[in-house]
C-alpha cells in the first residue's frame, strides 16, 4: 500500500480525456502554486487521474483553487535505450476549496453506534 499525500494550488489547465487502444483511459490535470504561495517561482504539478477517477475531473475548471488526494506510483520499463523508470502522481480525489481553505464538501458524520440502553442501568450512572 503506498502512503496517500494532499496537495493544494490553483488549477492550470484540466487536460481531455484519453483513451488507448487498451481500454484504459487517463486525464492529466495541472495544479499551479497556491494562493498564499511564498515562492516566486512557478511549480505546475501534474495529476493524473486514471480509468474511472477521469470523471472527478469534470466539476473542475482553470482557476479553481482545489487540494488533491494523490499517491505516488512508480514503475520500471525495460525498452530499446534501456532501463527507464518513470513516476506518477496518481490522482484519487480532487476538491474545489473556498479561498480560506475550506471545503463545501460535506463532511461525513459518523454514525452513533447501536448500544441497547436498559433501564436498569440508568440508575447504576455516577452521574
Amino acid at each position: 500500500m503506498s502512503a496517500l499525500f494532499d496537495y493544494t494550488g490553483v488549477v492550470e489547465e484540466v487536460l481531455k480525456t484519453q483513451t488507448f487502444d487498451s481500454g484504459f483511459s487517463k486525464r492529466d490535470v495541472i495544479v499551479g502554486n497556491d494562493i498564499d504561495s511564498e515562492s516566486r517561482y512557478p511549480n505546475p504539478v501534474k495529476f493524473t487521474f486514471k480509468k474511472n477517477n477521469c470523471q472527478l475531473l469534470d466539476g473542475i475548471s482553470k482557476g479553481q483553487r482545489v487540494k488533491v488526494r494523490f499517491a505516488v506510483d512508480g514503475r520500471r520499463w525495460e525498452g530499446p535505450k534501456g532501463v527507464q523508470y518513470f513516476v506518477d502522481l496518481t490522482g484519487l480525489k480532487i476538491e474545489v476549496l473556498n479561498s480560506d481553505g475550506t471545503s463545501n464538501e460535506p463532511v461525513p458524520v459518523p454514525e452513533a453506534p447501536d448500544i441497547p440502553i436498559d433501564a436498569g442501568d440508568l440508575d447504576d450512572m455516577p452521574f
